[in-house]
């Protein structure tokens, strides 16, 4: 503590000056962000929107720069940014369009039938459920007590969870007006951030200071490298399951294919249970039709969820996110307690990009310590540390 004080004395007062009012700066900032956290969910998913298309806003710029090369388009050269926002703005329009005029009536009407079955699935899930009770009966006590324990904690588990999303969702809902004045801004806030990001970027990198400016940047490489491999590639993943799921099912013949594929990609863009959970809905479809065609479902669910372990997460995700199903179930119910929804949705790479950052600064405080470049290098190439005690 001594050490501490004589440390913190022998630093300039104007330097100590300049710490003070950082750290005052930054608790303000982070208050007032606190504080309105509730109303700022849609600015986030407007950055989030922003994040999500900028690698496509770039190629369509790169495009429209080589067509800027020719003589007689040279005017193209300066607007080359605002026009590849404009045409991926034009091109997300469509799509919602599209999906709104086709797909939606679809899901209606599927959901309308779905509603209208709810008490002849759940009579069937009822006499199932009593048929399993009978059976499970003749196991033996001490199998019943084990089965009854896990049960239960798997149960509070994801009882847990979804009261936690459907709670933080219902707070944000309660802000109508400013949710509704933040929704009207998002499309004009996604736009400036896509076109000023360069200029924003270079902004604040310019206020950090020269000491710990090279660190600050690589820890934003390596953020931004675990969130926009998770991001996009959980959006990719998504959609690749659920279209898919909705083609089995509607060539298998379980009813209501659409709305059933549509929950599938939903859950899928939440780790390891996600999966399974969006599974449930399908085989319980298919179970009322016929115990056959819910077997099936259940192999389908059971392999696509091991062909995308193996083959397509590696290549879409990556290894930005490297978390146990263990971990993961737990932040789960963290970051809903949290963040609701958004917080459900972000605990997994929020874990990893927390737990490579410890790596980073492990490295980066070793003996000798190592430079940034070389900490980050480590923590990329994945490479193991020991704790020297």
């Amino acid at each position: 503590m001594t050490s501490l004080a004589e440390s913190w004395r022998n630093i300039p007062l104007s330097r100590r000056k300049q710490l003070v009012l950082l750290l005052v700066s930054a608790l303000t900032i982070g208050l007032i962000i606190w504080g309105t956290r509730r109303v700022l969910a849609p600015y986030v998913f407007g950055l989030l929107l922003a994040y999500v298309l900028a690698p496509l806003v770039k190629v369509i710029e790169r495009g429209i720069l080589w067509l800027a090369q020719r003589r007689y388009l040279r005017f193209l050269r300066r607007a080359a940014r605002p026009l590849a926002i404009g045409l991926v703005y034009l091109l997300l329009i469509a799509t919602l369009v599209g999906f709104f005029s086709i797909l939606v009536p679809l899901l209606i009407d599927q959901g309308k039938a779905l509603w209208e079955a709810r008490e002849v699935i759940w009579d069937f899930i009822t006499r199932f459920g009593e048929d399993l009770v009978e059976q499970y009966r003749l196991l033996p006590e001490q199998v019943r007590i084990q089965i009854d324990d896990n049960l239960t904690k798997f149960s509070d588990q994801v009882g847990k969870v979804v009261e936690q999303a459907i709670s933080g969702t219902a707070v944000v809902i309660s802000y109508t007006f400013s949710l509704l004045l933040a929704i009207l801004i998002i499309p004009f806030w996604t736009f400036y951030m896509l076109l000023d990001s360069h200029k924003l970027s270079q902004t604040v990198v310019r206020s950090i200071p020269h000491s710990i400016r090279d660190d600050v940047l690589k820890i934003a490489a390596l953020a931004d490298a675990v969130f926009a491999s998770y991001l996009r590639g959980q959006l990719l993943l998504g959609f690749i399951i659920g279209a898919t799921s909705a083609i089995f099912f509607g060539i298998t013949g379980v009813q209501f294919a659409l709305i059933l594929g549509v929950i599938s990609g939903i859950f899928e863009m939440i780790p390891n249970i996600g999966p399974i959970l969006g599974a449930i809905p399908a085989v319980l479809v298919a179970l009322v039709q016929d115990p056959s065609l819910a077997l099936v479902v259940a192999i389908y669910a059971f392999a696509i969820q091991q062909i995308e372990n193996i083959f397509i997460s590696p290549r879409v995700l990556g290894n930005s996110v490297q978390l146990h199903p263990v971990i993961v179930m737990v932040v789960l119910v963290i970051g809903a307690e949290v963040g609701g929804v958004l917080g459900l949705f972000l605990a997994p790479v929020t874990t990893a990009a927390l737990r490579d950052l410890f790596r980073y600064f492990y490295f980066r405080l070793d003996d000798p310590p190592l430079s940034p470049a070389d900490a980050l290098a480590k923590v990329w190439g994945g490479e193991e540390f020991d704790i020297n005690v």
